[in-house]
């Protein structure tokens, strides 16, 4: 039994708190949590490397979207390549099972993909001349962090559990380690 309040069926507070299908397996949850964390911040390690010019002239995007699309697809390769490196893993399982587990595991990976189109497309909106290039950068990199800053309510979430006072702050506090890490990342790399 969930621990879940039950909000008015259809309101917004239950489609962003709730998930239709109730909560992931711990396994699913741990790993589209995982993919959601990484993706998170290696969009907003690409934000925090491109410029007021790079938007001009628009390969600020293609930073975001280029890192964000090659995260995804080299953690789907990996995912492979352990899969068929250690078969001993899924021998038990019947083949129908063993896709089943390769496409939740492919699922499990959106997050990551997801993760640069916020920023993305702040980006592109001051490379269209929308916004000016500075607070184009400046909401690009707000979409991550406030991305990070939910990450505790997303627990909640796939784990079928009420978000509370504590979870949200839980949620700043991890944003603000985040933003840490990048900024480490930034500094040493670059």
């Amino acid at each position: 039994m969930s621990s879940m309040v039950s909000p008015r069926p259809g309101s917004v507070r239950r489609r962003f708190l709730d998930r239709a299908a109730g909560p992931l397996s711990p396994e699913r949850a741990s790993a589209r949590l995982s993919a959601y964390i990484y993706g998170t911040l290696l969009a907003l390690a690409a934000v925090v490397v491109v410029g007021p010019a790079a938007i001009e002239n628009g390969s600020a995007v293609l930073v975001v979207l280029g890192t964000t699309a090659t995260t995804f697809l080299a953690h789907v390769f990996a995912e492979i390549v352990a899969g068929h490196s250690i078969p001993e893993a899924t021998a038990h399982l019947e083949e129908p099972m063993r896709r089943r587990l390769a496409l939740e595991e492919l699922r499990d990976a959106v997050p990551i993909a997801s993760a640069g189109a916020f920023p993305a497309f702040f980006l592109a909106l001051g490379w269209l001349d929308v916004l000016n290039p500075t607070w184009a950068l400046v909401l690009a990199g707000a979409g991550p962090i406030l991305r990070m800053a939910l990450v505790e309510i997303m627990i909640q979430r796939v784990r079928g559990q009420r978000a509370t006072l504590r979870v949200l702050l839980g949620g700043i506090a991890t944003a603000v380690v985040a933003a840490a890490i990048v900024a480490v990342k930034v500094i040493l790399t670059h």
